[in-house]
């Protein structure tokens, strides 16, 4: 665990240093030009491009030794970063070089998240893997509690070239840690002719599109493993959605004297539930059976969007905020294992890649239908009048801004029966390693979470 740990190390820096900058370019833009339309470009800026790149990203992830994706993914980010503090310390910056910056940290996070990943299964024992997943989680989580409040007291002090100084340092620091850790790197690659000895002889590298293909195949070759990908995707779009629907609902029921105290418990208590649940996860190793604890989450997440959206009130949405994201970090490490587990080392790239871009389109689409589901359908079916007035919309609890609370349980609904319909599923773990002079027909695949299987 020691390479994770110093790799771990550089990830939290990083990921800090990030969120500081991703919240004062956000706070700088809308300053500058007033304008919400701009403000979201910029947000989206910082999905998209990952998004398109990740099948290119993990095509080279698996081509190419992990350490040297990260070294480079991290170098070209940090110049991304340094140009921008040039442009801003000599009076030059503008809203399209921020853009521009997004953009490039964007496709650089298509390669380093994959390439971590994938590197995580060689640096980590099997039953340690849940654990440094969880471990992951947490440097995200810390990020995401302290880059506002660390943003806001860099600007205080130096403005905003403090906070672009400091995202800067924070991509070094990451850098140097990649420069001393040395961690192994998976043998058998496509790309690469097989060692002398084998009868099979040489193995010419493929093109792009079989490799992806392959990738494809791996990532949703297996009942369970669909159900993976199908239960995150629609966590994340929840996540979005969620995060969209809770300001509204939360001023729609608190008095105005006492709106910005019940949005900042809400919030807290969201940033809470997700460092206790990845810290809790960070400590232990793991359970026996993960498949068990991510459909076991995934439900209790469901129900609490779902009690969220029947009586959206401050506490109630506090305590909500706080189940839901307790059981993501539970949902997203127990979720890494069983890839791990699952896909050969030499194609976990690709794989990686591809189960990011489907999770990210997830949260996308939660973003951009959020709104536009609760104002223009939800809102007219139960609103005073409303087909749905006399039923759905007395269990609402509000006579405010039903649309978001009946949209609130629709997704909690959604979220409960994905997670419902993995109850019979099973993964199915890679053999060992094959030892010298065995026989490659007695091997088998072994179910992860069956209950003679090694705990994970």
């Amino acid at each position: 665990m020691t390479t994770f740990l110093i790799v771990w190390a550089g990830r939290l820096v990083t990921a800090l240093g990030s969120g500081i900058s991703g919240f004062a370019l956000g706070l700088w833009i809308y300053q500058q030009t007033g304008s919400v339309t701009q403000f979201a470009t910029g947000l989206l800026l910082g999905f998209a491009p990952g998004m398109l790149a990740a099948p290119a990203a993990g095509v080279l992830v698996d081509r190419h030794r992990r350490r040297t994706v990260l070294l480079c993914a991290d170098a070209v980010a940090m110049l991304a970063a340094v140009a921008m503090a040039a442009a801003e310390a000599t009076g030059h910056l503008a809203v399209w070089q921020v853009y521009a910056t997004t953009v490039v940290e964007s496709c650089c996070a298509a390669f380093q998240w994959p390439a971590l990943a994938a590197a995580v299964t060689g640096m980590v024992p099997p039953g340690q893997r849940g654990r440094a997943g969880a471990m992951t989680q947490t440097a995200l989580a810390g990020a995401q509690l302290l880059g506002p409040m660390l943003a806001a007291v860099l600007l205080g002090a130096g403005g905003l070239r403090a906070v672009l100084v400091t995202d800067v340092v924070s991509f070094a620091l990451g850098l140097l840690t990649l420069l001393v850790a040395r961690f192994p790197e998976p043998t058998g690659r496509p790309d690469r002719p097989r060692p002398s000895g084998r009868p099979d002889g040489p193995e010419q590298r493929r093109g792009w599109r079989a490799e992806l293909t392959e990738g494809r195949r791996l990532l949703t070759g297996q009942p369970g493993l669909r159900y993976l990908l199908r239960v995150v995707t629609v966590l994340n779009g929840a996540e979005a959605a969620a995060t969209a629907l809770l300001l509204p609902l939360v001023l729609a029921g608190t008095p105005a004297s006492g709106q910005n105290a019940a949005v900042a418990m809400v919030s807290t208590s969201g940033g809470l539930g997700l460092a206790a649940g990845s810290v809790a996860m960070s400590v232990w190793s793991g359970p026996r059976r993960p498949l068990v604890w991510v459909t076991s989450a995934t439900v209790l997440s469901g129900g609490a969007v779902l009690a969220a959206g029947l009586h959206p009130r401050p506490g109630l949405l506090a305590a909500a905020a706080f189940t839901f994201f307790l059981g993501l970090p539970v949902v997203s490490s127990c979720a890494q294992v069983l890839w791990q587990s699952a896909v050969a080392a030499e194609a976990q790239g690709r794989v990686f890649a591809l189960r990011r871009m489907f999770t990210q389109g997830g949260t996308l689409l939660g973003y951009l239908l959020a709104g536009p589901l609760a104002s223009q359908i939800c809102d007219p079916l139960v609103a005073p009048g409303g087909p749905l007035d006399s039923t759905l919309g007395r269990l609402l609890g509000t006579a405010r801004d039903r649309g978001s609370a009946l949209l609130l349980c629709c997704t909690g609904l959604l979220l409960a029966a994905t997670g419902l319909a993995g109850r019979r599923h099973t993964v199915e773990a890679l053999p060992p390693p094959e030892p010298a002079g065995c026989d490659r027909t007695a091997l088998t695949r072994i179910p992860v979470n069956s209950p003679d299987s090694e705990p994970l």
